[in-house]
Parts: C-alpha cells; sequence; structure tokens
C-alpha cells in the first residue's frame, strides 16, 4: 500500500509540518560506550534583506513537510545575539557503517562538480551549513564559524571562526582559507595552480559574491561584502557546493584539492581518507583529532560504488549496505517497497530536491531549431512518466513548483499549456500546436527524423529514457535510439557536447527563484544545452530578468518577475524540458541513530550506531 504521504505529492508541498522526528536513544551493547553529544553551538537564521523560501523539509514516510517561509523585506542589521548550548543527549562511539554510493568517484576539483559531494563532504568543512540533527532544513547554524553578523548596508557580513578549527595537518582554520575559499569559488582563474579548474555549475556563492570583495579582519575574522542585499545568500554558502579550502595547501604547498588526489586532500572535517578501489569502493576513518569535542561518533565508513538499482535493493535487504552517502538511485517506488519489506529499515523523504528533465543540444539538428525544441516542450506527457515511475508521488514539473511563496496559482497550474491533461489524456491540444510547429520547421509528423536519445546507467535514467522515446515516436513519428553510457563517461559526453537528446535530473539546492533558475541561466545546463563546456544558451531575455530579481526589493514585482521567466522558458523554444521533480529517498537501516534526511551536506559527524554496526 503507498503510503499517503507518497501518494498526495501535493499534501507535502502545501501542507505544514505535523509531526516531528522523535529518536529513541535504546541501551547499547557491551562493545558500546554511552557519551554526550558534543556538537556546536546553533544559530538563528540571519536577517535578509529578500524573501526566502525553505529548502526542502524531510519526513519520514507519513509525515509532511513545510515548504513556505514568511517573505522577509527589511534588512534590519543588528549583531546575532549569543546562542544558548543545546540540550545534551546521548551517542554511542564506534562502528563502520557500509553504505551505498550510486555513482563512480568523478575526478574533479572542489568547485568544479556538485557530484564531488559523495566523497569530499566527510572530509570538509563549511563555513555555514544546514543543521544535521534536526529534520527542518532551515535551521541554518556555524560549521567553522562561531558567528556572523550583518551590517546596516545588507552587504556586509562578517564571520567569527571557531579558534579549535583546524585542518587534518595540524595547521589553523584561519580568515585567510575563507577569503580565499570564496575567491577560488568564483573566480579560479586568479589562481595560476587552480586555473580553469571551475565551471561554476553549482558554485552558488557565485550570484552574490565576486572576487575581492572578502577580506581578513584578524586572524579569526572574515569580512564578506555582497553585490547586493540578499535573503539567499546564506543558504546558498551552506549547500554542499561550497566548502572551505586550506590556502596553505593550494597557494603554499602547491596542491589542487579534489577526489582526483585523495591522499593529498586536507580537510577540515570529521573523517580522513583511506583507501579507493576505483568504481569499488571509498573507505574513511574517524579523524581522532576533530576539532568538535566527542564528535564523530563512527570509527569510519566504506562507500561501494553500486550502480544498479536492483544490486543496491539486494545489498540492503543482506545488510552489506545500512544507507546511501547521498543520494538513492532507487525510484520512489522502489524505496516503497524496500521500506515495506524491511522491518529494520526505515525509508525517509524529501523534496522537490532536484528535477527530472529532457535537455536537448541547440547546435545539432533538429533542436537548433526552436520550433522543434517547443513541440517537445508541449508533446511530452508528463503524469504517466510520473506514474510509472514513482506512482505518482513525484511532483508534476512545473516550471516553478506549487506551494513556495513565489509559485502559481491554482488556477493558473490547472491551465498551464503542456501540462494539461483532458479526461486523463494529453490535452489535445497541446498536441496540435506541437504538431503545427514541426510542420513549420519542415520536418512535419512522420517523416522519420533520426534522434540519439542518451541516458547514463544511473537512477532510473534508461527507463525515463524509454518512456520518453516511446512517447515522441507515437506522437512525432520519430526514429529515436536510445544510447546508454557509464554514469561519469555521460557527464564527459555531456560536457564534449557528444549528445543531441539526454534524459537527465539536476539538484536544487536551496528554494528561492535564485536556487530555482541559476542554472538555467549559468553553470551546467546553458552550457550543455550550448553545446559543451563554454557555450553557454539563454532564452532572450531571461538573463537580464533574472539578475534583475535578485535585487528587487518589492515582493509582488519580484513575485512577477519570476513569473516572466517561467513563462519564457516554457514558452519560447529553451533546450530544457522539466518532467517532474523529485521527490528524494534516502533508506537507512534502523541501527543508524540521529539521521535526519539532509541533501545539503552529509559529514556524517553526528549519527551513530545502536546496537552497533
Amino acid at each position: 500500500m503507498m503510503h499517503g504521504w507518497l501518494s498526495s505529492p501535493k499534501a507535502m508541498i502545501l501542507t505544514p509540518l505535523l509531526l516531528a522526528l522523535v529518536f529513541i536513544l535504546a541501551c547499547g551493547g557491551a562493545d558500546a560506550t554511552s557519551v554526550p553529544v558534543a556538537t556546536l553551538v546553533p544559530q538563528d537564521q540571519p536577517t535578509v534583506a529578500s524573501p526566502q523560501a525553505t529548502a526542502s523539509a524531510t519526513t519520514a514516510p507519513g509525515q509532511v513537510a513545510p515548504t513556505t517561509a514568511a517573505p522577509q523585506l527589511v534588512v534590519t542589521a543588528t549583531p546575532r545575539p549569543a546562542a544558548e548550548q543545546p540540550v545534551v543527549s546521548l551517542g554511542k562511539y564506534g562502528g563502520v557503517i557500509n553504505m551505498q554510493q550510486y555513482a563512480g568517484v568523478r575526478q574533479r576539483a572542489i568547485y568544479q562538480s556538485s557530484i564531488t559531494v559523495m566523497n569530499q563532504a566527510p572530509v570538509m568543512s563549511m563555513l555555514v551549513m544546514y543543521d544535521p540533527t534536526t529534520p527542518d532544513q532551515t535551521d541554518l547554524v556555524c560549521d567553522l564559524c562561531t558567528s556572523w553578523e550583518l551590517a546596516d548596508d545588507g552587504v556586509t557580513y562578517t564571520f567569527h571562526l571557531n579558534p579549535d578549527a583546524k585542518w587534518h595537518d595540524g595547521v589553523p582554520v584561519t580568515a585567510r582559507d575563507v577569503v580565499f575559499s570564496f575567491d577560488a569559488m568564483v573566480n579560479p582563474d586568479q589562481f595560476e595552480l587552480i586555473k580553469g579548474r571551475s565551471t561554476s555549475s553549482t558554485v552558488n556563492a557565485g550570484l552574490y559574491y565576486e572576487a575581492g570583495n572578502a577580506r581578513e579582519i584578524d586572524t579569526l575574522t572574515a569580512e564578506v561584502v555582497t553585490m547586493f542585499p540578499s535573503g539567499a545568500f546564506i543558504a546558498a554558502i551552506a549547500v554542499e557546493t561550497a566548502p572551505m579550502m586550506a590556502a596553505h595547501t593550494v597557494l603554499d604547498q602547491g596542491i589542487v584539492q579534489g577526489v582526483m588526489d585523495f591522499p593529498n586532500l586536507n580537510g577540515s572535517g570529521p573523517f580522513n581518507f583511506v583507501d579507493q578501489v576505483k568504481d569499488v569502493s571509498v573507505t574513511y576513518e574517524r579523524w581522532d583529532d576533530y576539532w568538535k569535542p566527542g564528535l564523530p561518533y563512527l570509527d569510519g565508513m566504506k562507500h561501494f560504488v553500486i550502480t544498479d538499482a536492483g544490486r543496491a535493493i539486494a545489498a540492503y535487504k543482506t545488510g552489506q549496505i545500512l544507507t546511501t552517502n547521498w543520494i538513492s538511485n532507487l525510484t520512489p517506488k522502489e524505496a516503497v517497497k524496500l521500506d515495506e519489506e524491511m522491518d529494520n529499515l526505515t525509508v525517509f523523504w524529501g523534496g522537490p530536491t532536484g528535477g527530472l528533465h529532457i535537455h536537448m543540444n541547440t547546435t545539432k539538428a533538429p533542436f537548433d531549431d526552436w520550433r522543434v525544441r517547443q513541440a517537445v516542450q508541449l508533446a511530452i506527457h508528463r503524469q504517466p512518466i510520473i506514474e510509472t515511475t514513482s506512482g505518482g508521488s513525484d511532483a508534476m514539473g512545473y516550471g516553478i513548483p506549487e506551494g513556495f511563496w513565489f509559485s502559481n496559482s491554482a488556477e493558473e497550474y490547472a491551465n498551464m499549456v503542456g501540462f494539461r491533461e483532458l479526461n486523463g489524456e494529453k490535452h489535445p491540444d497541446d498536441i496540435a500546436a506541437a504538431l503545427a510547429l514541426l510542420e513549420e520547421a519542415g520536418i512535419p509528423a512522420g517523416s522519420g527524423t533520426k534522434i540519439q536519445l542518451t541516458a547514463r546507467n544511473c537512477c532510473g535514467y534508461p527507463d525515463q529514457a524509454v518512456q520518453v522515446k516511446e512517447q515522441l515516436k507515437d506522437v512525432f513519428g520519430w526514429d529515436i535510439t536510445l544510447r546508454v553510457m557509464e554514469a561519469s563517461a555521460g557527464f564527459d559526453a555531456y560536457w564534449a557536447g557528444d549528445m543531441e537528446m539526454i534524459v537527465q535530473a539536476s539538484a536544487l539546492n536551496y528554494m528561492d527563484p535564485d536556487g530555482l533558475f541559476s542554472n538555467k541561466v549559468r553553470g551546467t545546463v546553458p552550457q550543455w544545452i550550448g553545446g559543451g563546456r563554454g557555450k553557454f544558451f539563454a532564452v532572450d531575455g531571461v538573463e537580464d530578468l533574472f539578475y534583475a530579481q535578485q535585487i528587487e526589493q518589492d515582493l509582488e514585482k519580484r513575485i512577477a518577475m519570476t513569473h516572466e521567466i517561467d513563462n519564457l522558458l516554457l514558452n519560447n523554444g529553451n533546450g530544457t524540458v522539466n518532467i517532474y521533480w523529485i521527490i528524494r529517498d534516502h533508506p537507512v537501516e534502523n541501527r543508524i541513530q540521529n539521521f535526519n534526511f539532509d541533501w545539503n551536506n552529509k559529514k556524517w559527524e553526528h549519527v551513530w550506531c545502536d546496537p552497533a554496526c
């Protein structure tokens, strides 16, 4: 039987959180020692200058999640008050958790790709982070800092660093590291060693900060000045793409940081790298000298590369793996079934954490014609794909998801061209409009147009691609060849422009118009659909509107701009077609305690095993 929350994604999006997660801390075995949790002092969210919706909250099956925050319109530049010490709870030391990793390690430098979070997160630390000890993903707390404040001008942030924080080589974390990290995120070319390393594909700090606008006030105090007031800045730098790097390691010792060189990855996080077996596993061990007293609890972790969902399910059922290290490659239907069949496992849910898309290479025929791209947008029947993939639990792929402060109205969604149904079928007016566009483009339906559709062998993409293939074959008569590629090789092909049409998901790191539309005007997506690395595609008018809405302080005007961006992307032959918003699953074996769905940064410092792993 489908969990009620999953069977009604609208309820997930629109209904406030009714139940909080409760962890019952059982008595440990003889080999487990009870110890107090010692965590950083939690920090309240800073005052913001413009409305910011929350990141996707997390729930266990049967629970619902809040996704809307009250908009803030006025900057109030007051110092952050001293926070109170958290309530002490008990955890247990020891144990090694075996985890699934849904794809192989990509040989990338930090800030080059978000995919490295699977392997860099346990080793690195953030300046600020989403609190992993609570299911509320609106809760931003310090990681390397102890506090921050915003000045009267609304753009000057002062971060105070933890004096105990240090890198794995024993060197203290200083303001120099913060300044270097911010500058390296947005302009690596100023540093010869890392020149050209960043694709700016996922480094959201670049939306708000430009190189040169951070400085060291003293050893433990860094000032960061943003380009304009924004309530989304702190949320953007709390995502997994913005870890802090050791300036002395990169600039003084000449060692580029990233998972291309695991042994020389010098982080400040709770775990050290031990070993990698290519395309098999990555092993970590507890850093005994971690600067957060008492953490982490685990002795270590081992991440096993398991790209096939069937193998992952078998590994869960036999106890070979206990959870996944970042995201699962199970479909929601598979995750629900696994949850139902395993009494000793719970599947946690959060969403929308990303979207599934069709991307078209606008430099290759027939997708170099906007009318063909728009025809695909109109013809795709999303509802059957959602039903087949997740049993209806994923959310309709509107340009703006439902339920946020900047969403469209229910009436607008019900009548949205390209998404409509009539009597449970694709609306005939949308099909007719799609066929007319192909006729205008000179490739009428039935002409046997040959298309190559590519899917990485990951995350259900091949199965979803089959559904896309069959739909376009039925409506347009296209002769579509399906190419399935190994996951990492697929990414390399997309960056090289070696694709015509692909099925691929993307992450939604924070729910603000900035986070929602940034990958349409900068970074990964506009390069893929533009023909490869450095070749950007944009719908006319979108980029100007995107940057204008960032600095707009009038709430209603900003919402109107957001809707205008959405309309331009939906109706003018964009190279990306949204299919659905992903309601993400995360299976967790019940021995793992103090787990909360955490889409943004999985350092694993706060969880323990009881009974022992």
